[in-house]
């Protein structure tokens, strides 16, 4: 627990002391882009994910240390094999080139689809399923799920599907980074009900590094995230859950972005254009077919103002997030 709190302030004043840098250094630099809900459509500064993963990079290195020294071992007493950490920074430091490339040159949709696969390898390579072994809560340990199926399909999907989704349920002020504090805060209590120093350690460094960098993201936002961010997210989400055994608390955690994806996204070839909803002295509104979740909720909440739409979507998934505890036994 320890552990997992030094991991949570370092990331925390890491992004925070960052944020500001990347958003002079980018708007210096001629990266911005446009905030298309607000009426005088104002330039911000792009690749703020790059703030996030220094500071869930710096908390993931202390915790190496931490795990490695024995000085520090007597200190914090975290029962977590590093390797582990070492993977997940691996997973963490891959997605970020994927994303920076992508922001940078823009990579094809087929691409950033598949490289998130060779991304993966790192968990894969540590045979995290030696941890535990695939059970779900209510039924048990799921003997048809070996570790090789698991560390050569589950987790390269996991990874992929996770970058996927975190990268196209974005757009609005603070949703991003939002829901990736509020699903890493639920993992967190899971952790924390199991005893599981690793999830609660990885669920913390995304919860520091998120809130901080939301206090810049938030409306009116001054940086966006990115893909370099929403990936990054995507990828630690997956990695959280992987090391802590609850593939199911992350996958329904994640159906905001499931449901983005399944009925609005697809049926809409996963449009690159268009998901934005149209701003007005009334608030926000949408006409036409919703080819976003938020356009589909600005539809059921004519007028709604962006902050409370993303503020609807976090408590949509803090409703989420109870039932996830009430099935896993925390509450």
């Amino acid at each position: 627990m320890l552990l997992a709190i030094a991991t949570f302030v370092i990331s925390f004043i890491v992004t925070l002391f960052i944020t500001p840098i990347v958003i002079r250094s980018t708007r210096d630099a001629g990266i911005v882009g446009t905030d298309v809900h607000k009426k005088n459509k104002p330039l911000v500064s792009e690749l703020g994910g790059v703030a996030i993963a220094a500071g869930i990079i710096a908390a993931l290195l202390f915790a190496v240390a931490a795990t490695s020294f024995t000085s520090l071992q007597a200190i914090f007493k975290a029962a977590i094999d590093n390797s582990y950490l070492l993977a997940v920074l691996s997973v963490v430091l891959s997605i970020e080139m994927i994303g920076f490339l992508d922001d940078i040159l823009g990579l094809r949709q087929r691409n950033k689809f598949l490289l998130p696969f060779a991304a993966s390898l790192p968990l894969s390579a540590v045979k995290v399923a030696a941890l535990h072994p695939f059970a779900l809560p209510i039924i048990g340990v799921v003997t048809a799920i070996t570790p090789i199926i698991y560390e050569l399909l589950f987790i390269p999907i996991g990874i992929a599907a996770a970058t996927n989704l975190t990268n196209t349920f974005a757009g609005y002020n603070g949703l991003e980074t939002g829901l990736g504090a509020v699903i890493a805060l639920f993992l967190f209590v899971i952790g924390y009900s199991q005893g599981n120093d690793a999830t609660m350690l990885l669920s913390a460094s995304l919860i520091g590094a998120s809130l901080a960098f939301l206090r810049y993201n938030w409306y009116p936002a001054r940086i966006f995230p990115d893909d370099v961010g929403t990936l990054l997210i995507g990828a630690m989400i997956a990695s959280i859950v992987i090391v802590g055994g609850i593939e199911l608390a992350g996958a329904i955690l994640m159906l905001p972005y499931i449901v983005d994806f399944l009925f609005f996204k697809i049926p809409n070839r996963l449009p690159s254009k268009g998901w934005w909803s149209t701003i007005t002295d009334k608030g926000l509104t949408h006409a036409g077919k919703p080819v976003h979740l938020g356009q589909f909720l600005v539809q059921r909440f004519p007028g709604i103002s962006e902050q409370r739409l993303v503020l609807l979507i976090l408590g949509i998934e803090m409703v989420i997030g109870v039932f996830v505890l009430f099935l896993y036994g925390v509450i």
